[in-house]
């Protein structure tokens, strides 16, 4: 049985018996591997499960009643990266099949549209006193991200679930069923009433009355003093905690007394960081918290009468050992108090301020000098929950004697050179310039540098969730620095989530000596206008916070580069990035290349030999990683494709229609008309 289908321009023929199966192979359309019966085309080896290949172009679906969502073979962005961002489980995806709606730009990919009870039939409805909208009942879901949490009770998204995906409102079935009014200990004059943050009162006409703290004996470190009616952060209303709340409270009114919902039915006081077991002082009151060194005000405080400890409710939760991304090591909870003779400054390897050592911390026993503040630690998205141990086989390379290697992405064996013709040679791992010690093929023209062609095959990225694996691809976008790359990559071995090229996959999370006078250091919450291109996705921050930002594609520039594209060149010497002009002369600030004007505080290429100066951009190009003319195959046409870059002739996207003005695909048979897009293809 043949299938023509809209993402694939052969026709597919179904397969049923699974013994005649590829084996390793993946559905393009939701990424899955092949396991059952499939439609594929065995010359570009495409493959569609036959429930993927069977999906309607058109969904009417309950999570986007607005307007119906089209079938599409491809994320509908025009960016390097090529990925979008699923409105449901909110996972960033790289490929694959994607229901999309034009008009709210909202996407869904395949195993979320498709969650089962959704499509067909009715699903249960609940009217809440918390949302204005019918929540829609999943009994079973793939919300797994980390920024999907219960409207409720804060907490990540598990087991069945109410929502509203229109509003991005979530509720745990269990939180949906608290009762309305409950009696607890901490409150025994009235019931307390169930209901959203903040209640139904204020506190400003409260009088703010401070009580005699205790002497100084009953506490070393501490000032306890009990306060009547205070909030003691603005917005927050839950009388237990020790920081803002969101979610819902039990409240009373004629008391203005409340507590969150996720303290109020807890009664284990066993904590992970501390082999004793804490109590509950069931009074608010004014303390620093011995776990993490915050100041507690108008909360109620556990205590370790033992130990003399004075702790946060959240502290008592913490886990007492945590493996962050960017460390080798486990880091574990201490309450190693600073030493009279201690005099050393100790540094947040995450936020980079200083380590009080007066209360606790996360400290690595195998490193000295690795601490991390504990409200830094908690932070579940630097967490590694993956366990990676190299395996010794998993290398890139073989050794065959007399110095040659055969490579995974290459098929001649490679000759080792330290032959330098003044970087006539651009290796096929980085594209960059070879100016060290390379291997070559004495076949056809295929460089690599030595240390491209020993990386390790397995490696995690410091700010990545998952191992990756060093690929080979003709051509892609980086979703680090955003230029378009040839070469090598490291990419998950599913392939769905943003690649990243070599380069940028060795760039650190803190380094000094980048076009500014102090460190800098990159912070995952922080985003701000670059201070050099001024585009604003900065998230390298000056450690001295003197407001030097960067953004990724800056970190990513080259120290030198060599001009030799679009008619015109400048190859005699190599171009250096530099950081600022220094020149009085505002005539001398334009480009060489663009004869635009410079601005002389921001970064630019110049060879001091020749005096030539001109904008990054310029310099390097839109493609300056692409290896033009070199054949590859694409799974979306027959013939081999190269890499192409014309300004005197325009082509037609096989594709759109559309002029190829800039860089496309041409089929390099020289009987087959097929040129395409990158993006089309």
């Amino acid at each position: 049985m043949e299938l023509n289908h809209f993402s694939h321009p052969h026709p597919l023929l179904l397969v049923e018996d699974k013994s005649d199966q590829v084996r390793e192979a993946y559905c393009s359309g939701c990424r899955e591997l092949i396991q059952d019966s499939s439609y594929r085309c065995t010359d570009c080896k495409f493959f569609l499960h036959k429930a993927c290949a069977e999906l309607p172009g058109e969904l009417d679906h309950p999570f986007h009643s607005q307007h119906p969502l089209v079938l599409y073979d491809k994320p509908q962005y025009d960016s390097p990266c090529v990925a979008f961002i699923c409105s449901c489980c909110r996972k960033q995806k790289g490929e694959g099949f994607v229901y999309h709606c034009s008009t709210c730009k909202f996407d869904l990919d395949i195993q979320c549209a498709l969650l089962p009870k959704l499509i067909v039939g009715d699903f249960p409805k609940l009217k809440h006193f918390s949302h204005q909208h019918s929540l829609l009942f999943i009994e079973k879901h793939c919300i797994e991200s980390a920024d999907q949490s219960c409207f409720a009770c804060e907490d990540p998204i598990s087991g069945p679930i109410y929502c509203c995906f229109d509003c991005r409102v979530f509720l745990h079935k269990k939180c949906t069923e608290l009762p309305l009014v409950i009696n607890h200990p901490s409150h025994r004059k009235h019931s307390l009433t169930l209901g959203p943050n903040p209640p139904p009162f204020s506190h400003s006409k409260h009088s703010l009355t401070l009580v005699p703290s205790p002497p100084p004996s009953s506490h070393s470190k501490h000032s306890l003093a009990l306060l009547a009616n205070y909030p003691h952060e603005k917005g927050c209303s839950c009388h237990l905690c020790s920081k803002l709340q969101k979610g819902f409270v039990y409240y009373c009114s004629p008391c203005e007394f409340s507590i969150s919902i996720k303290y109020i039915f807890s009664d284990l006081f066993e904590a992970k960081i501390h082999e004793h077991p804490f109590t509950l002082l069931s009074r608010p009151m004014s303390f620093i918290c011995d776990a993490c060194g915050i100041c507690g005000e108008y909360c109620m405080p556990y205590i370790c009468t033992i130990c003399n400890l004075v702790v946060h409710k959240d502290c008592i939760s913490l886990p007492h050992t945590i493996k962050l991304r960017k460390h080798e090591h486990s880091i574990f909870h201490v309450y190693n108090f600073l030493k009279e003779n201690e005099v050393r400054k100790r540094i947040c390897r995450i936020c980079r301020k200083d380590v009080s050592m007066e209360y606790g911390s996360y400290h690595c026993l195998d490193c000295d000098d690795y601490f991390v503040h504990v409200n830094c630690a908690r932070d579940k998205d630097l967490w590694d929950n993956e366990i990676f141990e190299e395996e010794v086989n998993q290398k890139s390379s073989e050794t065959l004697g007399e110095g040659k290697i055969k490579h995974f992405s290459h098929d001649h064996k490679l000759l080792p050179s330290d032959e330098l013709k003044n970087c006539e040679y651009d290796c096929d791992g980085c594209r960059r310039s070879i100016s060290t010690a390379f291997y070559h093929c004495a076949e056809c023209n295929y460089f690599l540098h030595k240390c491209c062609a020993e990386l390790p095959r397995k490696k995690k990225h410091w700010n990545a969730e998952r191992v990756r694996t060093l690929n080979f691809k003709p051509i892609f976008g980086c979703y680090f620095c955003g230029f378009y790359c040839s070469g090598f990559c490291y990419v998950n071995d599913d392939d769905r989530a943003p690649i990243i090229c070599i380069g940028c996959f060795e760039i650190p999370d803190y380094f000094t000596d980048h076009g500014h006078e102090h460190p800098l250091f990159f912070d995952h919450k922080f985003t701000r206008e670059c201070s050099n291109c001024n585009e604003k996705k900065g998230k390298f921050r000056c450690e001295d916070n003197c407001e030097f930002v960067l953004c990724r594609r800056c970190i990513a520039l080259p120290e030198t580069a060599w001009y030799k594209h679009d008619g015109y060149k400048h190859d005699e010497h190599p171009l250096a990035l530099t950081y600022y002009d220094d020149v009085h002369d505002s005539y001398q600030w334009f480009c060489d290349i663009c004869e635009e004007p410079r601005d002389p505080k921001k970064w630019f290429y110049y060879c001091a030999t020749c005096d030539y100066s001109c904008h990054s951009p310029c310099a390097l190009g839109k493609y300056p990683y692409v290896k033009l003319g070199s054949p590859a195959k694409f799974v979306t046409h027959e013939h081999p494709l190269t890499f192409m870059k014309d300004n005197l002739r325009y082509h037609k996207c096989s594709k759109c229609g559309k002029s190829c003005k800039d860089a496309f695909l041409k089929c390099v048979e020289s009987e087959c008309k097929y040129v395409v897009h990158y993006l089309c293809q």
